[in-house]
């Protein structure tokens, strides 16, 4: 599957997903946040989860974000380690803890909520 956020290395084993991701120097986001302190926006990180979940889960679509902390700057060129723990929450929506790590270094955390459904 190709998305705006691309993940690779898509593996699942009993609801934990992993993936790897690079944060493409090439972006032109890196134009513009910032100039001349190139970082990537912290949305992009929400969204390399989303895609590792969609990637494995396929008709889901996102419904809340939870909790989303940011610990540090990712710049051009990282490689993003991304892990994601999946279980059932009220309501029959599935729920999403995940990590993203930079050199085994904690990146951010995310917490999201989807509901059957939405685009393949």
């Amino acid at each position: 599957m190709t998305t705006a956020w691309p993940v690779e290395d898509v593996e699942e084993t009993d609801a934990i997903l992993s993936a790897r991701a690079r944060a493409d120097a090439a972006n032109p986001v890196f134009g513009g946040h910032y100039p001349g302190f190139a970082i990537l926006p912290g949305l992009y990180l929400v969204e390399y989860v989303n895609a590792t979940v969609r990637a494995r889960r396929g008709r889901v679509r996102a419904v809340a974000l939870d909790k989303i902390k940011f610990l540090r700057p990712v710049y051009p060129g990282d490689e993003l380690s991304i892990r994601a723990e999946l279980s059932e929450s009220d309501g029959g929506l599935l729920a999403c803890s995940a990590t993203v790590r930079v050199e085994g270094e904690l990146v951010a955390e995310v917490v999201l909520h989807y509901a059957p459904g939405g685009g393949s």
